[in-house]
């Protein structure tokens, strides 16, 4: 068994084996372990040859070497900066692997095991990842992002003949081996020759002249594919999938047909092999527990096991450390570690981690020697414990200061569970009693709704006119009644906006850089926008995410025509929307930020201010602008690493450290920013706007 360890400082290939071949894995006590490589760089994700002579893994950040099985002879495939998803074709004289480019845009890519020029396979703008061989070495499987902006599994014959073979030759062709769907019994002599055939590896014959356009979409359900594994016999082909939300394993035959869910439930199967004959499928499920089922979709028995770990808090700790360390000196995206001098931050805070009394402790610690970077999107996170209890919400604030009886409703938040038609609580009723516990002058409301969210809960209520009511209440979580207070306070600036511009202006704030809120920008352009001479952007407290790009797709559109239907008497340059690819905003705009703004939401202000399409009006943003990944620790824990720095163009000024600063600075009181009736960040972005504007709005951008 191959395996990776960093036991001797950094990450080396070991092999282990059982002492007594005859006990073999089951029942033997001793396992010796070899070790392959000794290398300072890290060697990680060793896989074995087809027939078990070599070994090829990850050398340092990306480069693919291969091995003999016993260590020696160590030879360079190819030099990258990144990882890549590898596997060696049946034969063992090729490999299939997914890297990514300068412009983070992954292809899978064809090279000879021995090394030499690399083809690419993919050669498509979107992601292409995860490329697997089928068995037979006939075609080659990837998982491409290039329809409907999900991952589907894709695939290419690898030669022509394979590609011009219609499915019903290719039926026949399964017919003539004798294997009719898998359903024709085989006699014991036709088992014994498949098994000497399977020693034979098969020959992957390759027809590299416009392979990439060979590539055809297999799958398209809804949501994201991953995970392809051809059967042996290729006719049926595996992958994970989540159409209904829940993520499953599938199968579909060669040709895309007949679907079937192998797995319910949301099991979300990883590490999904297939047996020799390919009639079963084993993997582990969400919680690791081995798992097997048929490919025809029969349930298979269940695979129990038990083992006793024994686990060392100290030598764990050290080990957690150190990777910690050993992860940031690789990969943080500054080879100057923002003028720390990394080796000596180990030294100084490692005697602190590792004579921690408590993880929390330790955990502290570690953090402490990260924070020497003054780098964001960073740090150490244990394994967590999430079966604490949880607070419903009902959508009221309360006022205990106003004594009894009970305690008094002082705000109501709108479409709050406080304000179903059967509930209707308003500013002035008192609570009195909640699931039949009476509320005194001593009582903690909040745990009267421990554990209550989307559960019948019985209210006893006094209304401000004296009448007292009983009524049931479903409360709701925290999340959601956040989200109802976000709503409100953007209804709030909404209405603020229109007060201080006189309704020439609309508002649209941007709750977060992700897909979700991007839609209801969208959505709400048109609302926000109807009538309007301009539009103010506000993404204050925005915490961010990846979706500048598309915000600026709908602001930056540049007009290349016009167009006039008969009869039409508004006088306005339009065009016709659904020309557009998204929703589109041309007439004037400002954007209001401040100190909140955070990550993406920094990237849209700086490239709002650099793409000069409108003033900049607020506080200058976080300055915590970077992209990040995660690293796995011993435990379960995991640490995020900034991996890639963001530059403005132009200046070339990093913005980490660096936030955007507005073209107008106004510094807002900390009350202002719940206040209803008063937001001075919004008027000057009002006020700025407006005096920007041209008189006649005929006259501006269309």
């Amino acid at each position: 068994m191959l395996f990776t360890s960093s036991r001797t400082g950094n990450n080396d290939l070991w092999t282990v084996h059982p002492a007594d071949e005859d006990l073999g894995w089951i029942e033997a006590f001793d396992f010796p372990v070899d070790q392959l490589t000794t290398d300072p760089a890290e060697d990680t994700g060793g896989r074995w040859s087809p027939d078990g002579s070599s070994i090829a893994f990850i050398h340092g950040k990306g480069n693919l070497m291969v091995m003999d099985s016993d260590g020696n002879n160590a030879r360079t495939v190819f030099e990258h900066w990144s990882p890549s998803d590898f596997s060696w074709s049946p034969d063992g004289r090729w490999f299939a692997y997914s890297t990514v480019d300068a412009h983070y845009n992954a292809e899978v890519w064809v090279i000879p095991s021995a090394g030499g020029k690399a083809y690419n396979v993919s050669r498509h703008p979107d992601d292409d990842v995860q490329p697997r061989w089928s068995p037979d070495g006939r075609r080659l499987l990837w998982v491409s992002k290039r329809h409907a902006d999900t991952m589907d599994v894709w695939g290419a014959w690898l030669t022509r003949e394979n590609d011009q073979r219609t499915n019903a030759g290719w039926l026949k062709l399964f017919n003539d081996k004798g294997k009719k769907d898998g359903k024709e019994e085989e006699s014991e002599e036709d088992e014994a020759d498949d098994e000497e055939k399977a020693e034979e590896l098969p020959e992957v014959l390759i027809d590299f002249d416009q392979l990439w356009r060979r590539a055809t979409r297999i799958t398209g359900e809804t949501g994201d594919e991953y995970g392809p594994l051809a059967t042996p016999d290729g006719k049926r082909i595996l992958f994970t999938a989540s159409p209904d939300g829940k993520t499953d394993l599938y199968s579909v035959r060669f040709n895309g047909e007949d679907l079937k869910r192998l797995t319910e439930d949301g099991t979300s199967p990883s590490n999904v092999q297939l047996s020799k004959d390919g009639k079963t499928v084993y993997y582990l499920n969400s919680k690791g527990k081995a798992g097997r089922v048929g490919i025809d979709g029969k349930k298979g028995d269940p695979m129990p096991y038990s083992a006793r770990v024994t686990i060392d808090v100290e030598a764990q700790r050290a080990a957690v450390f150190n990777e910690t360390w050993r992860a940031l000196n690789e990969w943080f995206y500054d080879p100057a570690f923002h003028g720390a001098d990394w080796p000596a931050k180990a030294e100084i805070y490692r005697p602190w981690a590792l004579n921690a009394s408590h993880n929390l402790d330790f955990t502290d610690v570690l953090n402490l020697m990260l924070g020497e970077l003054n780098a964001s999107h960073m740090g150490y996170r244990p394994k967590r414990d999430n079966s604490g209890e949880k607070t419903g919400w009902i959508g009221a604030t309360f006022d205990p200061a106003a004594g009894g009886p009970g305690i008094l409703i002082e705000e109501v938040l709108e479409d709050s569970p406080a304000t179903h038609t059967t509930v209707n609580l308003k500013p002035g009723d008192r609570l009195l009693a909640v699931d039949r516990q009476e509320i005194t002058e001593n009582t903690n409301v909040f745990s009267l709704f421990v554990n209550s969210a989307d559960r019948r809960i019985p209210a006893r209520i006094l209304g401000s006119d004296g009448t007292e009511r009983t009524a049931v209440i479903i409360p709701t979580t925290a999340r959601r009644q956040s989200n109802l207070r976000y709503d409100t306070w953007v209804r709030q600036r909404r209405q603020l906006t229109e007060e201080y511009s006189d309704g020439r202006l609309g508002y649209l704030h941007i709750h977060s850089m992700d897909i979700p809120s991007f839609e209801d920008f969208e959505r709400d352009l048109q609302a926000a926008g109807e009538g309007k001479e301009g539009l103010v952007i506000d993404v204050r407290s925005n915490g961010g995410g990846w979706t500048t790009d598309y915000l600026l797709a709908t602001l930056m559109v540049q007009r290349h025509a016009f167009t006039v239907p008969r009869d039409d008497i508004s006088g306005i340059k339009a065009y016709p929307q659904s020309r557009l690819p998204l929703a589109a905003w041309t007439r004037p705009a400002v954007t209001v930020c401040n100190e909140d703004s955070y990550s993406n939401a920094e990237i849209f202000s700086h490239a709002f201010k650099t793409l000069d399409r409108g003033p900049l009006v607020g506080q200058t943003t976080f300055g915590a602008v970077i992209s990040t990944g995660a690293h796995g620790l011993p435990g379960g824990g995991y640490v995020r690493i900034p991996l890639r720095g963001w530059y403005v163009a132009g200046s070339a000024m990093n913005m980490e450290n660096n936030g955007a600063v507005p073209d107008v600075i106004v510094a807002q009181e900390p009350t202002e920013d719940i206040d209803a009736t008063k937001d001075t960040q919004l008027r000057t972005a009002v006020e700025t706007l407006l005096e920007q504007m041209p008189s006649d709005p005929r006259n501006g951008a269309w």
